[in-house]
């Protein structure tokens, strides 16, 4: 399987260098490209009870938005949400979990958030839940200087 993956990669490659119309070329080998590296959806798309529980119980019944340079929003939590969008390839995990408000889990949508924005929910959590659950992917702190 891998051999014929590598044929249709190298054939985009060939397709973007001999084509005489380079934007139609560059569609299709990132078309092509787009479904060799298309990552699986996790199976579970929406969050069990008993991880709506642990998130709420994490977020303090708040809501966990907070912008950069205001404080937390203080609007009940109401709607689990996938900090990596699961359309995105996020899992449906505690660690991949936060509770918003309806209105901030409308806004955010599908946005798939900053590596800044998930070190600082990372970060906060540790002041307001007694036992806060990692978030995926937390860059060190260093990377972010």
């Amino acid at each position: 399987m891998n051999n014929v993956l590598e044929l249709i990669e190298q054939a985009a490659d060939a397709a973007l260098s001999i084509s005489v119309y380079p934007i139609p070329a560059i569609l299709v080998a990132g078309a092509i490209r787009a479904i060799l590296t298309h990552r699986r959806r996790d199976s579970l798309r929406f969050f069990t009870w008993e991880q709506k529980r642990a998130l709420r119980a994490q977020a303090g019944d708040r809501c966990e938005h907070k912008p950069l340079l205001w404080r937390r929003c203080s609007r009940p939590a109401e709607e689990a949400d996938h900090i990596m969008p699961w359309s995105r390839g996020g899992s449906t995990t505690l660690t991949n979990g936060q509770y918003l408000c309806h209105k901030h889990n409308k806004r955010k949508s599908a946005r798939i958030p900053t590596p800044l924005y998930r070190w600082r929910l990372h970060h906060r959590r540790r002041h307001y839940s007694a036992f806060p659950v990692p978030v995926a992917s937390t860059p060190p702190p260093s990377a972010l200087h």
